[in-house]
């Protein structure tokens, strides 16, 4: 069981958010309770609520001391809620751009991107014919190893006698 990388709550990894990747590619993974927090800041069209989650994932964050890259990215979410949290509060923000930021993301594989069942066969066919080879060549590496071995006792043989 992991821990939520803001407030070190435990998390189920199969069902956590993920806040962001590591370089190592491990996930910085989040608690409900703070992934709606950040989903209120960054996307909540009321200024005192966005506020409120700011300042409760800021409370969490200086009692449970995260890393590096959780703090530099909730730092930077936290940038772009502010500003937007200014524009919402002075009228000059298009909520529509929520809807496009929204849409940006992968609900699903794009059908280009999508493996066929074509690439599937080929990839079975291609791993038998790799399981094959395996087998070829550990029974000539054993053949070899024999015979080595089979040499190295005739000269111990002849030596001794």
């Amino acid at each position: 069981m992991s821990k939520c990388s803001i407030c070190n709550a435990a998390v189920d990894v199969e069902n956590a958010p993920v806040l962001t990747m590591g370089g190592a590619g491990y996930a910085r993974y989040l608690c409900d309770e703070c992934a709606a927090d950040l989903d209120t800041a960054t996307l909540s069209p009321d200024v005192e609520e966005i506020s409120a989650a700011i300042q409760r994932i800021s409370n969490k964050m200086t009692d449970s001391t995260p890393d590096r890259l959780t703090l530099s990215t909730v730092t930077e979410l936290f940038g772009g809620a502010m500003k937007r949290a200014k524009l919402i509060k002075s009228g000059e923000y298009d909520f529509s751009l929520d809807e496009q930021q929204q849409d940006d993301g992968f609900d699903e594989i794009p059908e280009e991107l999508a493996e066929s069942e074509e690439d599937k066969e080929k990839d079975k066919l291609d791993e038998e014919k790799g399981k094959k080879l395996d087998k070829i060549f550990n029974v000539i590496i054993i053949a070899v190893a024999a015979i080595a071995l089979g040499v190295i006792v005739y000269r111990l043989v002849q030596m001794l006698l």
